[in-house]
């Protein structure tokens, strides 16, 4: 499973992130700007959010998601789940 990050809420629509999850210095910090949240909802059994990174290649975004271990695996390209997932997620 991913690792748990501290992540600093600036606003209603920038978060900052360490680029490296033991650091916290000024210079290994990334300024994201929220583009979309997605709500959970029951139909979806899902949440997420879009970022774009304030000094990453423009056009770029990356999606966070959280939600019922099915629903996601569903989601993305099976050679990228951990063997060891359905063990995990229970």
């Amino acid at each position: 499973m991913m690792p748990t990050i501290r992540a600093w809420v600036q606003d209603r629509e920038h978060v900052v992130l360490p680029r490296q999850a033991d650091h916290t210095s000024e210079a290994l910090l990334a300024k994201l700007s929220i583009a979309k949240v997605m709500e959970f909802t029951s139909q979806t059994l899902r949440s997420g959010v879009v970022v774009q990174s304030d000094d990453g290649p423009k056009g770029s975004a990356l999606l966070f998601l959280r939600g019922a271990p099915a629903v996601i695996r569903n989601m993305v390209q099976p050679n990228t789940v951990p063997e060891d997932f359905n063990q995990v997620s229970q």
